[in-house]
């Protein structure tokens, strides 16, 4: 597994459109929505373990954006009921 970082914003921001895909809905106008204009917060970054991790997700708390990767099946699995077969 790889070793998360806190980065900058614009690091964030570089990685975001490194790793988004726009067809997923990873645009500039979404990133600016949702990022551009924030302040006081923290942005961490972990490289995608292989390239089968090419799911990307941003994961937002209060002050933290954190910007995670998933295989296929660990995207169609996340959103799972516990214990569904």
């Amino acid at each position: 597994m790889n070793q998360e970082k806190e980065i900058s914003k614009e690091e964030f921001k570089q990685f975001y459109f490194k790793y988004g895909k726009l067809n997923e809905g990873w645009s500039q106008e979404y990133g600016d929505h949702f990022f551009e204009n924030e302040k006081d917060k923290k942005y961490y970054f972990a490289e995608p373990e292989s390239s089968k991790y090419n799911r990307m997700f941003i994961v937002t708390g209060d002050r933290i954006r954190r910007m995670v990767f998933l295989t296929e099946e660990g995207e169609e699995s996340f959103f799972d009921y516990p214990g569904k077969n």
